[in-house]
């Protein structure tokens, strides 16, 4: 790539002004300075933007549209922001399409029920609104549409978590990896593929023959990077290999391969410090701060769960180590030093199992400080 960021006004100036001879008179405010300044703010402007354009040919520099463009050449398309679908609770039977609001001020959004759970007066609202913002309320909903019995109404759990649209670097990551991992015929690129295309999918493990010949095993995180909801397992599970015809060819896995899917196990990481505290800090403010920090760190971990080591086997990892645990509380505001760090009453690193038949991820328990 040719580097334009010395091409400036200033720049080409004095090199326009070196072509002329010295026996002209080219000190600031004279004729031949006035007249080739006007050339030099349009030089400036017009090696902007080449510079734009180049950067917009290449995958590592393409933002926005142009970024889209490119996808577009490896049959990529940018993932749009998807609605979250939650449980709702009821003390009477609803209709289908019946609509709700959260109380929850500026951030309020509104739902509808899209389905029924096969449990009494249990149904799934659907978000109106797409995006992260359907997951984050839990409680009372006021009925929009009349429902004649209805005293009670509240938003539980997330079935499908909400996702936001696809960022320039998560569908720059994607790209660059369909161009160096070509999905086909059921490899292990095209069930990542297939899988996170789904909607409400963040992350999935893909294991070949995990119960013998012709068997594939899909772990499965939602959007929100926690293990996916038993309503997200059976959408990816209808989706890919439908049941009772497993093995047919009748979802998106090619024919021949049963593939099932399930959801990691959750396992709590407790943590216990004794820290040192800046002047002017108490334990209870900087606890919430620890545990933001902490809960950061094991979602990198969460993040980078489906992620292959190596090339020639299908390995995956998702450990915690208690030094980044360490480093997540000493940078925390407030706190000068930590020593007695534990994890799960432990001083060593916390080593998950992801096998065919168990998958695990971590997620933060309780986390207890005392100040030393």
């Amino acid at each position: 790539m040719i580097d334009l960021s010395q091409e400036t006004y200033s720049r080409i100036l004095a090199a326009m002004l070196d072509r002329v001879p010295d026996i002209y008179d080219k000190r600031e405010g004279s004729i031949i300075q006035t007249a080739l300044g006007p050339a030099g703010w349009a030089l400036e402007g017009f090696y902007l933007s080449l510079d734009q354009v180049q950067r917009s040919a290449f995958v590592q520099t393409a933002v926005g549209q142009s970024l889209d463009y490119l996808a577009a050449i490896a049959g990529l398309t940018r993932y749009p922001a998807s609605p979250a679908a939650r449980l709702g609770i009821f003390n009477t039977a609803v209709t289908i399409g019946s609509r709700f609001s959260t109380i929850d001020g500026a951030n309020s959004i509104n739902y509808q029920v899209t389905a029924a759970t096969g449990v009494q007066n249990r149904y799934q609202p659907t978000a109106e609104t797409a995006g992260t913002i359907g997951n984050s309320y839990s409680g009372p909903i006021l009925p929009i549409t009349a429902i004649p019995g209805l005293t009670s109404a509240t938003l539980s759990d997330i079935l499908v978590p909400g996702d936001d649209q696809e960022t320039d670097d998560e569908l720059r990551a994607r790209l660059i990896t369909a161009l160096n991992e070509r999905p086909f015929a059921g490899n292990l690129a095209a069930y990542r593929r297939d899988v996170l295309a789904i909607d409400g999918v963040g992350a999935v493990q893909v294991y070949p023959t995990w119960d013998g010949g012709g068997t594939v095993a899909l772990s499965v995180l939602g959007a929100d990077y926690l293990p996916a909801s038993p309503t997200l397992v059976k959408k990816v599970q209808e989706t890919i290999d439908s049941p009772p015809g497993q093995g047919l060819g009748l979802g998106l896995a090619p024919i021949g391969a049963k593939v099932t899917v399930k959801a990691p196990d959750k396992v709590t990481i407790n943590v216990s410090a004794t820290v040192t505290l800046a002047a002017g800090y108490e334990i209870g403010q900087v606890k919430p701060l620890v545990q933001q920090s902490i809960e950061a760190y094991l979602l990198s971990v969460r993040k980078e769960w489906a992620t292959q080591l190596g090339d020639t086997a299908v390995e995956y990892a998702a450990d915690v180590y208690i030094a980044r645990v360490l480093a997540a509380i000493v940078s925390t505001a407030g706190i000068v030093n930590t020593q007695n760090v534990q994890i799960n009453g432990g001083t060593v690193d916390i080593v998950l199992t992801e096998t065919g038949t168990l998958q695990q991820v971590p997620v933060l328990g309780e986390v207890t400080l005392s100040e030393g």
